[in-house]
């Protein structure tokens, strides 16, 4: 977790709309409680359940019962640590449609599974999640309770965990990476039974594992054990676990990164590229840096608070950077079910920040960074 230095703030009164997804469907919501034992939890939950966040395709229109983007204890706790007045993070609104009705049929896309950074809840990356799902994918986002600062469960109470500036040691980065790789597999196995009890339309024969930072480096480390699993997709997460750059993953892997991510920096990332014997790409964003791929860097944008100067935050801005992962993710996610790579196949002058590093693809091993 990083410490996150003040903000100007602009006067503002009013609800502060987040970026709208930008589908065909509107986006349902709903919360579930998964039974889940974590051996040695080395965090404050309880250690016998995870929280999942379901995003998913619907044509209802009501909106009666609005989902707020922020519960008010992690508004508090977020709203501090950014010095922010009290209660400003929680004018802060969503599209979601909470307990919304399920289309008549399948959209035939397949169910991404997300994990988050290391320390953060699920609910902050609602610009990307979303958006998939109003693309028709269903998105089933994963909180470990006692890992982010708060996590609220559907009843109102509140799971107290890990400090919003917890030192993550090579020993806890450690053990949160293998239980989150575990909390994955457990979802994974939980889901059909979900799907078939409520008889949902939702795909449980594919899917696709999507995580930012610890979370997407958890991702690609849970992909090769299960057939099921389509695809992995890491979000700028370094490869902390020996084991992962060691696997040839042997699914398509796409790695996100901001520009100053490199095999240099990160010889994780070199040495799981040596490992791959199929599809893989390195695409970088200029002017983004590590925690540009959550929700936070619109989190201003939307409430009129200026610009965020900070090392974890890069100029490109929260409203660009959130274009940018979507066409990216979705194009990807597109290639990957039998459509056109789009953006995955060439540079693009409307997406010019991203950079094509380096990748299966590439002739004669050339990358940019040997460019460079």
């Amino acid at each position: 977790m990083y410490f996150l230095l003040p903000l100007l703030l602009f006067s503002l009164t009013s609800a502060a709309s987040l970026p709208s997804p930008d589908g065909p469907y509107n986006v349902g919501f709903s919360q579930h409680i998964v039974p889940h034992i974590t051996p040695n939890d080395p965090t404050p939950g309880p250690g016998n359940a995870l929280l999942v966040h379901v995003y998913f395709p619907t044509y209802d229109t009501n909106r009666s019962s609005p989902v707020p983007y922020i519960d008010t204890k992690s508004a508090t706790i977020w709203g501090d640590a950014l010095e922010l007045p009290r209660g400003l993070l929680d004018k802060l609104t969503t599209d979601l449609r909470r307990d919304a009705s399920f289309l008549s049929a399948p959209t035939g896309h397949p169910t991404v599974l997300f994990s988050p950074a290391a320390g953060f809840n699920a609910w902050m990356y609602y610009g990307l999640l979303a958006n998939l799902a109003s693309h028709g994918y269903t998105v089933v986002a994963i909180d470990h309770p006692g890992e982010p600062p708060v996590v609220r469960w559907p009843n109102g109470t509140d799971t107290i965990g890990l400090s919003i500036d917890v030192d993550f040691t090579a020993n806890l980065t450690r053990q949160v990476h293998e239980f989150r790789v575990t909390d994955l597999a457990a979802v994974l196995a939980w889901f059909p039974t979900f799907v078939h009890n409520h008889q949902a339309p939702f795909n449980t024969s594919k899917f696709l594992a999507l995580g930012h930072s610890m979370g997407g480096s958890a991702s690609v480390t849970f992909a090769p054990g299960h057939p099921s699993v389509e695809a992995a997709l890491n979000l700028d997460g370094g490869f902390s676990q020996h084991q992962t750059v060691v696997t040839d993953v042997g699914v398509p892997v796409l790695l996100m990164s901001r520009i100053n991510h490199t095999t240099r920096s990160d010889p994780s990332w070199a040495e799981f590229q040596e490992h791959q014997t199929g599809w893989w790409e390195h695409i970088a964003v200029y002017g983004s840096e590590h925690l540009d791929y959550c929700d936070i860097a619109t989190w201003n944008e939307a409430l009129g608070l200026a610009p965020l100067v900070q090392e974890q935050f890069g100029p490109i801005g929260g409203s660009k950077i959130t274009q940018i992962a979507r066409k990216y993710v979705g194009d990807f996610f597109g290639w990957v079910e039998g459509r056109e790579k789009g953006v995955i196949a060439s540079p693009s002058l409307e997406w010019r920040e991203a950079v094509y590093v380096n990748g299966s693809d590439f002739d004669h091993g050339y990358s940019q960074e040997q460019k460079d």
